[in-house]
């Protein structure tokens, strides 16, 4: 009943058989269906492949982004498309999907954003249609339609426009309420900001000469009395903005009076010789902060941006001679163990 193996003693088969338990005859096994109890309906398949996401709705508005860049060639790369200022921020799009998105996704959802606003689409018609469509995704856009009945009852759509009030933008330059092309500029420490009026000309300025009512007409005028001139308002902007000379006011003070040093003089009005138009304008500037040659040289960037600004066609010189551009250089800082930036103590070898 036993076999021996290298000294141990194993049970053969049929002792151990003899050990199991004995099954009863009256057990059997059920057959009946374990499931037949429960309600199984069938699952709905979801409508994207994005409802197995995290986010669901960002995804979805990320491939439908996709698809358009998809259908048309993409055109020449143009970085001006791909800015963070140009398309909505993250904090507005998280209020509007109502879902919380990180800054990477906010990335990636502006690139996709930039390869469909450069796409060339042929068709007028989808044209307009992406435009509409990825003008709701653009910064400070507000969405009006104009609506009418035609003569059968039917509602059409006449016009889109964007609405809502547009920021100015002082870097760039822009036209005020009053007329005058509004900019600032700076220089290290120094801030400037420039109004530019142009000087009104004998074609554009009509001025009517009259006498002052008289009370009596036994009262004698005295001859050397000035005569009153009445000047019309030209282009929304107030008469005692036009000097009868291009005149350069900074401070309330004029421009010889506040810069003493002649290349700071020349540093504000560089502007107006490069576009040929030296007294043609008259400037009002208010800066602060900074030395007088760091002053001058802001001022010459406002005056710049503002001058640009009011026709930019007849003033291409001006941005091809760099003058738009902010001079971002500044003085380095002193280093430890040195009298200043890079200069060194002399070397003392004893």
């Amino acid at each position: 009943m036993f076999v021996l193996l290298r000294g141990r003693t194993l049970p053969t088969s049929a002792a151990v058989s003899a050990r199991l338990p004995v099954r009863l005859a009256s057990t059997q096994m059920t057959t009946s269906n374990p499931f037949a109890n429960l309600d199984i309906r069938p699952v709905k398949r979801p409508d994207t492949a994005a409802y197995f996401t995290r986010k669901p709705k960002f995804y979805d508005l990320l491939s439908a982004i996709s698809n358009l860049s998809r259908q048309h060639p993409l055109p020449r790369f143009n970085e001006a498309n791909y800015k963070r200022g140009k398309w909505i921020p993250r904090a507005e799009l998280q209020t509007k999907l109502d879902i919380k998105i990180s800054p990477r996704e906010h990335e990636l959802l502006i690139r996709r954003l930039g390869d469909v606003s450069n796409l060339r689409i042929a068709d007028p018609a989808e044209r307009e249609t992406v435009t509409l469509y990825l003008n709701q995704f653009r910064r400070g856009y507000v969405h009006a339609e104009t609506v009418t009945k035609d003569e059968n009852g039917e509602t059409k759509v006449l016009d889109h426009k964007v609405g809502g009030k547009k920021k100015n933008n002082g870097r760039r330059g822009f036209l005020d309420h009053l007329g005058r092309w509004h900019a600032f500029g700076r220089r290290k420490e120094a801030t400037a900001f420039a109004w530019v009026v142009p000087v009104e000309t004998p074609e554009t300025t009509e001025q009517v000469t009259e006498q002052a009512p008289r009370v009596s007409d036994d009262l004698e005028l005295d001859p050397e009395l000035p005569i009153v001139e009445s000047v019309k308002i030209v282009d929304n902007v107030p008469a005692h903005a036009h000097l009868p000379m291009g005149d350069v006011i900074v401070n309330g003070k004029p421009l010889a009076e506040y810069f003493f040093h002649g290349t700071d003089r020349d540093s504000v009005l560089f502007p107006f010789q490069v576009a040929n138009k030296v007294g043609q304008y008259n400037v009002f500037l208010r800066v602060s902060g900074g030395g007088r040659t760091g002053q001058a040289e802001a001022c010459q960037l406002a005056v710049a941006r503002a001058l640009y600004m009011s026709d930019r066609k007849a003033h291409v010189p001006v941005r091809e001679a760099g003058l738009l551009r902010t001079d971002g250089r500044a003085v380095e800082r002193k280093k430890t163990g040195k009298p200043k930036a890079r200069k060194s103590y002399t070397w003392v070898k004893r």
